[in-house]
């Protein structure tokens, strides 16, 4: 899957980076939407489109092209393809942070010794995007061992991650299935826990020293010609059809009664609106309740943290910002057995509400944290010791001069974190009890039980609707926080 994704996004990162292409806006908007949707809302998208008797399959059918379907999408290349895809912003944000970071001179220095643009790329440009692409490679290399259902959905369940949810969920009272699954919980963490050290020890043991004077925001921009105009335009149409494809189909199946034999619905209705806001309004209010409450604590304890990261020498800090980044590798659904195993007996937070938020908070916490860690490197330290030199405290400082300038970059991590909390789905299946449904809890439930499409479909639909008004408040004020969110940092994940 890390190769599909690099070979995908390592041309779409330097279109983006380096062209300079009208409309390239937007294109990267769509292109990076996967970021914050769903991988199984994509999954399921995508079995209507892709399946045996999916809309591509009955319509190459109709035009006589085929005689029989053809298998797309069931099976590991599916799997392979849309958790790629679902990933693949975290290698395009990645490269294109690393590329624009690149003092030009450099490569320009490589030209005037004749160079070419290929050999040029291979030996300058990109090993020193090396952290900046490990930095997103790690993510996408560890996927596989966190997520479960996506698999499940796709009939492939020789996966840790799902091996684990079956045995847990389904022979809890099986002692021996019980602790097989839990075994390979602690199997998935241990193996994403190595591989985060291994590649954080492989980058900061090498220099990458490549900004200088010589950098400009927007890097090296680079004015293609007509032929590299075109195929760029191109290859960003076809990626942004795919991801549109996903809440194309999922508004489509969510505004039908069934689809099913023919390409598109034939019938339309609102009953799957109906039933989620009148017969199950709890799904949408208890998202609305654990992520907000998990984004409050994810307030008070992310900005002192991101502080103390950046604006301290306490002794214990880098062990603070190693442990809080490292929960960006530790798979969700070993927090969610952990605290099941933990909070049962003794401290039984598992019987209480309250820890769905503290799982969503735990979970979901190193996005904030990355987003204020950002907007502290982009705050010039001078305007605080100028304040502080004017015989202001530290905490006159942060109020009256630090918070106002990091108010954009909170705002950001704030819309962030609860994008995330609120898709969340495997730290909450394993400790929701009756009444505590999520909307993503719903849509799996409906799926897996074997009801009409539509109704997951619909709850699906409503939360890209929310997701992508968060995303667009997040584009139009974010700016560079994001790129330099996840970025490399100089080599800090």
């Amino acid at each position: 899957m890390l190769l599909t994704a690099t070979v995908f996004g390592l041309p779409l990162a330097y279109i983006l980076a380096r062209y300079r292409l009208k409309g390239k806006t937007l294109l990267a908007a769509l292109i990076l939407l996967p970021i914050v949707l769903p991988a199984y809302a994509g999954a399921f998208a995508f079995i209507v489109f892709f399946g045996k008797q999916g809309t591509l399959n009955l319509l190459l059918l109709q035009l006589g092209l085929i005689t029989k379907p053809v298998n797309f999408i069931y099976g590991l290349h599916g799997l392979v393809f849309i958790q790629a895809l679902h990933l693949l912003p975290f290698i395009v944000l990645s490269l294109s942070a690393g590329f624009t970071n690149i003092d030009p001179s450099l490569e320009e220095a490589a030209e005037v010794e004749g160079a070419g643009g290929f050999k040029r790329f291979l030996t300058i440009t990109l090993p020193l995007c090396t952290p900046n692409y490990l930095a997103g490679a790690v993510i996408v290399f560890l996927w596989p061992f966190t997520d479960w259902l996506t698999p499940l959905i796709f009939g492939q369940i020789d996966f840790l991650p799902s091996i684990s949810y079956i045995n847990i969920a389904y022979h809890f009272t099986d002692m021996y299935r019980k602790y097989m699954g839990i075994v390979s919980v602690v199997v998935s963490s241990v193996i994403c826990i190595v591989m985060f050290l291994i590649s954080k020890r492989w980058v900061e043991s090498k220099k990458y020293t490549s900004l200088s004077k010589g950098t400009t925001l927007e890097g090296r921009i680079i004015e293609p010609g007509a032929f590299k105009r075109f195929w760029s335009y191109v290859y960003m149409v076809l990626i942004a059809i795919l991801v549109l494809l996903i809440p194309t189909v999922l508004g489509l199946s969510a505004f039908s009664r069934r689809w099913a034999l023919t390409p598109i619905p034939t019938y339309w209705t609102l009953d799957n609106f109906k039933l989620i806001f009148l017969e199950s309004p709890g799904l949408l209010k208890n998202s609305f309740v654990f992520s907000g409450v998990a984004l409050l604590w994810g307030i008070a304890f992310g900005l002192p943290a991101a502080y103390l990261i950046t604006r301290t020498k306490i002794i214990g800090k880098e062990a603070l910002d190693f442990v809080i980044t490292l929960m960006l590798a530790f798979p969700g659904i070993a927090v969610g057995v952990s605290y099941l195993l933990a909070f049962w007996e003794g401290i039984p937070l598992a019987t209480l509400w309250i820890i769905m938020p503290l799982s969503l908070f735990v979970r979901r916490l190193p996005y904030f944290v990355r987003m204020a860690h950002a907007s502290y490197l982009q705050l010039d330290v001078s305007l605080e010791e100028a304040s502080e030199m004017s015989g202001a405290g530290k905490l006159r400082t942060f109020i009256n001069i630090s918070f106002p300038l990091l108010l954009k970059g909170v705002f950001v991590g704030i819309v962030m974190f609860f994008i995330m909390a609120f898709q969340e789905i495997s730290t909450a299946i394993f400790l929701y009890r009756g009444g505590w449904e999520t909307l993503p809890i719903g849509i799996f439930l409906n799926w897996h039980r074997g009801m009409e499409f539509g109704i997951a479909a619909a709850m699906a639909f409503f939360m890209i609707v929310i997701i992508f008004i968060l995303l667009l408040i997040v584009s139009r004020i974010g700016g560079g926080i994001i790129g330099a969110a996840w970025g490399s940092s100089g080599g800090r994940y």
